[in-house]
């Protein structure tokens, strides 16, 4: 694949039309090496892979990244992030791990439009991106992909082979999915056919896959569309009804990790989840087991508008403020292309050559020693047949909006509210918050 890497001659022209502040803050500094400054959290300071991207950055372009650390944990850091974006702070790239993080950042106005200046630099962002290019209906964007977390089933191949059930496949369904389940467990040995954790999106999977607004056209809670009332249902009667997988009481009252029955023993046949649980699987030092496991793609809805995978994206972005322009546009666009070569994780582009795919999956294939293939993965991630549709709660509040989903679910679950008092609770608080931030 092609790489994106822009002379200083056009980004400097194409930058100096929008940043003139940034331009002529830059301008003023040292002409001996050119200098783009980031955040990052706490743990990546001391990641090989991070390090070592930066490190081939400033070789092949010779500006130098300057990594300034978030002490903390990972929400210290983004609301330092935030709080420091606000005050006007000229740090220039900004990374997103996370689509709730960039829309709000987005909406709240602190990141650079970047349509022109792409355009100008000579990078066909659409042809590179297609799809997963968080433009918006202008063709505005405010950043590039850098990965995108992807899920699937993961699924414990001793169980299966011990109950002489096939092995999943795709494409199936939610129906096709519950009736596996079904002839795994066995609760008299403690055994599962599926496990979802209590936490959106697990518990409103359904509605999310059928991409079901979270808000209606003025702005307010949609969460009383009775299709949010169908996923929700459907995650209770698999615990309370159907009893193939822990109920929210049961599993609360383990006061055990979803990690743990996931992991220690052969406990759950079955467990959607995002490609990063790989590496809990793939580490047989932080987390020992004697099983092999496997994936296939989700199951969808059985609609034609539910034929969705949920993605979770990381985007880095240029700070409308930023001190060197030029330089943030240019790591910016040699993020998007590469920093997933380095990560390990799963690229954000348009298409993938087989080599692509090779480099994407094999560090995963290689770690699990066997247990996937290169192939396995991509089937079970890219080449599923199925659409792609946010995994988080994102727009107006939308931190809030999450909170009060899994609170109030948890509330329904364990039999403390009714399901109509459930959904009424939770259009009430939103609208509450959305109000607040208004």
């Amino acid at each position: 694949m092609k790489k994106i890497v822009c002379t200083a001659l056009l980004i400097v022209a194409a930058a100096s039309m929008l940043f003139a502040q940034g331009s002529n803050e830059s301008a003023t500094a040292s002409t001996e090496q050119r200098v783009v400054t980031t955040v990052c959290r706490a743990s990546y300071a001391n990641e090989e892979w991070y390090n070592r991207m930066n490190a081939d950055f400033e070789a092949e372009t010779g500006i130098h990244v300057d990594v300034q650390p978030t002490p903390g944990n990972d929400d210290d850091h983004d609301a330092k992030v935030n709080i420091d974006l606000l005050a006007g702070r000229t740090i220039d790239v900004i990374p997103s791990l996370g689509p709730k993080f960039y829309y709000e950042r987005v909406e709240a106005g602190f990141f650079a439009p970047l349509s022109e200046l792409a355009a100008a630099a000579g990078v066909d962002v659409n042809s590179v991106y297609g799809g997963y290019l968080p433009a918006d209906e202008s063709g505005e964007f405010y950043s590039v992909p850098v990965k995108q977390e992807l899920w699937c089933v993961f699924f414990n191949r001793n169980l299966f082979d011990a109950a002489g059930v096939p092995y999943p496949e795709g494409p199936w369904t939610w129906d096709e999915y519950v009736e596996t389940a079904k002839k795994l467990t066995d609760p008299s040995k403690g055994i599962y056919g599926s496990h979802m954790s209590i936490d959106p999106p697990w518990t409103i999977m359904l509605a999310k896959q059928e991409e079901i607004p979270l808000y209606k056209e003025d702005g307010t809670c949609n969460f009383d569309d009775p299709r949010w009332r169908e996923a929700i249902e459907f995650y209770a009667t698999l615990g309370n009804e159907l009893k193939v997988q822990m109920s929210v009481e049961e599993f609360k009252n383990e006061n055990a990790s979803w990690n743990y029955y996931a992991l220690a023993g052969d406990h759950i046949a079955m467990f959607p989840n995002g490609n990063w649980f790989t590496r809990l699987l793939n580490s047989q030092t932080d987390y020992p087991k004697d099983w092999s496991y496997g994936v296939a793609p989700m199951p969808s809805t059985g609609n034609e508008n539910g034929a969705n995978n949920l993605v979770s994206m990381g985007y880095v972005s240029v700070n409308k403020n930023a001190a060197h322009p030029e330089e943030a546009l240019e790591y910016v666009l040699w993020l998007g292309e590469n920093q997933w070569k380095y990560e390990g994780g799963i690229p954000a582009l348009a298409t993938l050559s087989e080599e692509d795919k090779n480099l994407a999956f094999s560090s995963v294939a290689d770690a699990s020693n066997g247990q996937v293939t290169v192939d396995e993965i991509y089937n079970a991630w890219i080449n599923t047949g199925l659409g792609t549709t946010e995994s988080d709660i994102i727009g107006t509040a939308a931190g809030e909006y999450d909170n009060i989903v899994e609170d109030e679910l948890e509330a329904y679950f364990l039999g403390l509210q009714s399901i109509d008092v459930t959904i009424d609770n939770v259009v009430n608080r939103v609208n509450e918050a959305i109000k607040n931030v208004q």
